[in-house]
C-alpha cells in the first residue's frame, strides 16, 4: 500500500518499507534570532538578553539550540563571558 505526501509542491509516495518515511514535513529553519533588524544588539550590559542563551545550569546553549550563526554565537560567547567578570551574570546558577 503507498501512501502520497505533497512535499514542496511535488507528491512523493511512501511504500511504508522505512519506518521514518512517514516524517514528511519539517518546520523551515527561521534563521538567526541576532540577525533580524529588529533584534536588540548582543550587548555584555544585557543580562536579560543573554540569559534567554543559557541554561539552568548556567551553560552557554550550542547553536544548533538556539539557531544562532556562528558570526553572533562568537559575539554571544564573548559577551557572556565579560558579563561574567563584572559580575552582570552568575558562573552558575544554583537556584534557578
Amino acid at each position: 500500500m503507498t501512501k502520497e505526501y505533497i512535499l514542496d509542491g511535488a507528491i512523493a509516495q511512501d511504500d511504508g518499507s522505512d519506518r521514518n518515511s512517514t516524517k514528511m514535513f519539517f518546520r523551515k529553519s527561521k534563521g538567526c534570532p541576532a540577525c533580524s533588524t529588529s533584534a536588540p544588539p548582543i550587548d555584555y550590559k544585557d543580562p536579560n538578553l543573554l540569559e534567554k542563551f543559557i541554561s539552568e545550569g548556567g551553560r552557554m546553549l550550542p547553536s544548533r539550540i538556539t539557531n544562532v550563526c556562528a558570526k553572533h554565537q562568537r559575539a554571544l560567547k564573548k559577551a557572556i563571558k565579560h558579563s561574567r567578570i563584572l559580575a552582570l551574570l552568575p558562573f552558575v546558577f544554583l537556584n534557578r
